[in-house]
């Protein structure tokens, strides 16, 4: 990797994109890595890998811009945003015209995310409700410990995290993520959906490893429409133990395959797949009531579906 940055262990302030180039001394394991290792294959993480795979290429997806705005907004760091004009975009409000093209791709060249005036509107108030709900409950952001990188060596491995807040006064780290529902149940599936119980474990032990500091680690999800809903999440002691075992066989596969430069994939073979119980007591139950349907009525259900849904008989028939 000639010509790019390469740190020390520690905290520091990165750029993002220097960040996800990957600035370790060696090939290093991330929290999103991680989660690849652990649910899909180490190929997929090869492939995921700045450093390792020579065609890699940043994700740049539309739905993230309003996420990347957000952060900005609400941490006081990190990528900045431009609005796109008004007069540049087409009668319907799209993004479509060639002068919003051209001022979008000036605008990313910049590493500015370009968002549209309503989502500019939208960000605002994500911030502002987002800043009162924290003050309620007596807790300030500070940008100047937002979106900070730890980098640590970690059992044979290096490890990095940018965290989004680390308070100075505060004895957590706090990661934002902007989602549909951020209700404390929604929650909970989503940290399931995405193992973000492994990032809570991957970010606690690279900012351990690199500060010598135990901290706690805190989830702020906020809605991304009206009206803009928050909700403080904290993953309690057993789910982060587990968390914590997740993300030791993820260093462990990472050093692994490393040291011997092999990728392996899906496992070869059949793969036989066994559903769970809920999904067969599903068609069980749906059984049992059309049987039941039939011997009350002498009638399959279906039957009785086209008589309810058959077209009035027309006048002279």
């Amino acid at each position: 990797m000639a010509g790019a940055t390469t740190l020390e262990p520690g905290v520091q302030r990165l750029d993002a994109a220097v960040y996800h180039a990957d600035p370790a001394p060696e090939p290093s394991l991330s929290s999103s890595i991680a989660r690849l290792l652990l649910n899909k294959s180490p190929r997929h993480a090869w492939v995921a890998s700045p450093r390792l795979n020579p065609d890699w290429e940043p994700v740049e997806k539309k739905h993230f811009d309003v996420g990347r705005a957000a952060h900005r907004a609400v941490l006081g760091a990190g990528e900045d945003y431009a609005v796109i004009p008004e007069g540049l975009l087409a009668a319907n409000g799209a993004a479509s015209t060639k002068e919003a093209k051209a001022y979008m791709a000036e605008a990313r060249e910049m590493g500015l995310t370009p968002i549209k005036p309503e989502e500019g509107e939208n960000v605002e108030s994500m911030a502002a409700a987002a800043h009162q709900r924290l003050r309620d409950m007596g807790i300030t952001l500070d940008p100047a410990t937002s979106e900070v990188t730890a980098l640590a060596w970690i059992d044979g491995v290096w490890c990095r995290a940018m965290v989004d807040n680390a308070p100075a006064d505060r004895p957590w780290l706090i990661d934002f993520k902007t989602t549909t529902d951020a209700s404390p149940e929604a929650a909970m599936r989503t940290v399931m959906n995405y193992g973000y119980d492994v990032q809570a474990a991957h970010y606690l032990a690279t900012w351990k490893a690199a500060t010598g500091e135990d901290r706690d680690f805190l989830f702020l999800f906020q809605e991304k429409e009206e009206p803009f809903e928050v909700s403080l999440v904290r993953l309690v002691p057993n789910t982060l133990v587990m968390g914590e075992k997740k993300i030791r066989r993820a260093r462990e596969i990472w050093r692994l395959c490393l040291r011997d430069d092999q990728w392996p994939g899906y496992p070869l073979g059949i793969h036989d797949i066994d559903l769970p119980e809920f999904f067969h007591a599903k068609w069980l139950e749906r059984e049992s009531r059309e049987a039941d349907h039939k011997s009350r009525t002498g009638q399959d259900v279906i039957e009785a579906a086209m008589r309810w849904q058959a077209p009035e008989a027309t006048a002279g028939e």
